[in-house]
């Protein structure tokens, strides 16, 4: 049990790239390394993880675990993938404390936030350039901005009354 906890814990240490990367190297760590579970047992615990509310990986995580050793098998492997990142962001946690009164700090978070701007903004465009093919897309989506930014209207009413204009003229 503790080699699978350790296990667990270099998943959460050396994958990168979110749930769907994360599972390869479980896979590759449960089934092909250890062979604690076949693959097909892998791939009914993919398939569950989907279903159920939350990361995929902690939920992959947890049927492992489970499926291996019970109830504290799933405790100890759903640790092990989170306990990385608790770690970091701990580390991260008492550096943002201890340096943010310093400028040079306060500066490297200024532009981290307009890097993060960047990034949301570089991600709007790749996928809106296929999310207007014509004139009127263009237009509710500018309406839709402003409404949403100038008077602040609950989005869920927004999503409804684009639909809904969508039906009548579309």
């Amino acid at each position: 049990m503790f080699t699978m906890f350790l296990t667990f814990i270099k998943i959460g240490l050396f994958s990168f790239g979110g749930g769907y990367a994360i599972l390869a190297m479980i896979q590759q760590e449960v089934v092909a390394r250890h062979g604690w579970l076949t693959a097909a047992e892998f791939a009914d615990i993919v398939a569950i993880s989907q279903m159920t509310p939350g990361p995929i990986a902690i939920n992959a995580a947890t049927f492992v675990g489970f499926q291996r050793y019970g109830i504290l098998g799933s405790i100890l492997c759903t640790f092990g993938v989170i306990l990385p990142s608790l770690i970091l962001m701990a580390i991260i946690t008492v550096s943002y404390i201890k340096l943010s009164s310093q400028a040079w700090f306060k500066d490297i978070f200024k532009n981290l936030r307009l890097l993060s701007l960047g990034l949301i903004g570089a991600a709007m465009i790749m996928i809106g350039k296929d999310a207007f093919p014509d004139f009127f897309s263009v237009v509710i989506f500018l309406l839709a901005f402003l409404i949403l930014w100038r008077w602040k209207v609950n989005p869920i009413y927004l999503l409804l009354g684009t639909a809904a204009v969508g039906m009548v003229l579309g």
